[in-house]
């Protein structure tokens, strides 16, 4: 299936658009086992993220069909003395793959950090997703493959 990038909007989260956010967030978390229960969870996580001031998430719609999402969080680098802005997660639901449409989201991305003056889009992702890397790869983000990521989950 071809689409046509003029079909594709990108809306920021809203109280409108949180059912298709949901949508897309349950099938991003369970891509397998996706069920009403599961929404309900994305649900539920969407109403927090819109009441937390420095994250952002857009979802893409294909006419009315949702067809995928980037939750980014806004950071500060003290050594630039700029904000940073981090791509938390990026999804596209299988049947719109290959359409561009995360070079969209990211594209879009690119626009909230320059809106804010922001010294840079970051991201983390597996170093065996390829398909990622190349696609981030191709829009410019640059590996550093000295950096490690440390997680201390409380």
């Amino acid at each position: 299936m071809i689409i046509s990038r003029s079909k594709i909007k990108i809306i920021r989260l809203s109280i409108d658009s949180i059912n298709e956010a949901s949508f897309l967030l349950a099938h991003y978390i369970h891509p397998y086992q996706w069920a009403e229960k599961k929404q309900e969870e994305c649900l539920h996580n969407l109403k927090q993220l819109l009441q937390f001031k420095n994250a952002d998430f857009l979802v893409a719609l294909n006419g009315d069909a949702p067809a995928g999402f980037i939750a980014l969080n806004w950071g500060f680098s003290t050594t630039k003395g700029k904000p940073i802005l981090l791509i938390q997660d990026l999804f596209v639901m299988p049947s719109f793959r290959r359409n561009g449409i995360a070079k969209m989201l990211i594209d879009e991305s690119v626009l909230l950090a320059k809106e804010r003056d922001a010294n840079r889009l970051q991201l983390n992702t597996s170093t065996s997703n390829n398909n990622a890397r190349s696609l981030y790869q191709s829009k410019g983000f640059e590996w550093f493959p000295d950096k490690e990521i440390y997680m201390l989950f409380i």
